[in-house]
């Protein structure tokens, strides 16, 4: 049961925190703003950094349960987003710029790999006989 506890509250943490690093409207980091490519990449790879820097963080100081969740919950939303709110919905992009076209699609498979990823390795951790 606390295994369970665990991943859902993983899951939670997991929304809040892709939902706000990559949706937070007109950011300026220290003034700046992203105009060319090599610009909109960086802050994208900066945005990934932090990503797996908070999946480190997580895996290290909460539980395995609460780390799976954290995956499942951004690998969804990763997808999920992506394919419905930028594509279909066309509400906004990942950037205003070509390589949405292809950064785009890559998120997509990585969020559908953490997503399966991480429910396998938590309904193993669950099932295992004792």
């Amino acid at each position: 049961m606390k295994r369970m506890i665990g991943f859902f509250i993983g899951i939670f943490v997991g929304f809040l925190y892709t939902d706000w690093l990559f949706h937070t409207q007109h950011v300026h980091a220290f003034e700046m703003t992203a105009t060319t490519t090599v610009e909109r990449f960086s802050a994208l790879a900066f945005g990934g950094a932090g990503t797996i820097l908070f999946f480190i963080i997580c895996k290290k100081v909460f539980s395995l349960s609460f780390f799976h969740g954290v995956l499942a919950a951004s690998g969804f939303f990763a997808s999920f987003d992506i394919v419905v709110f930028h594509w279909f919905f066309r509400l906004h992009r990942l950037t205003y710029g070509p390589e949405a076209d292809i950064i785009e699609p890559i998120l997509v498979v990585i969020g559908i790999i953490l997503l399966v990823y991480a429910v396998r390795k938590e309904r193993n951790l669950t099932f295992q006989p004792k």
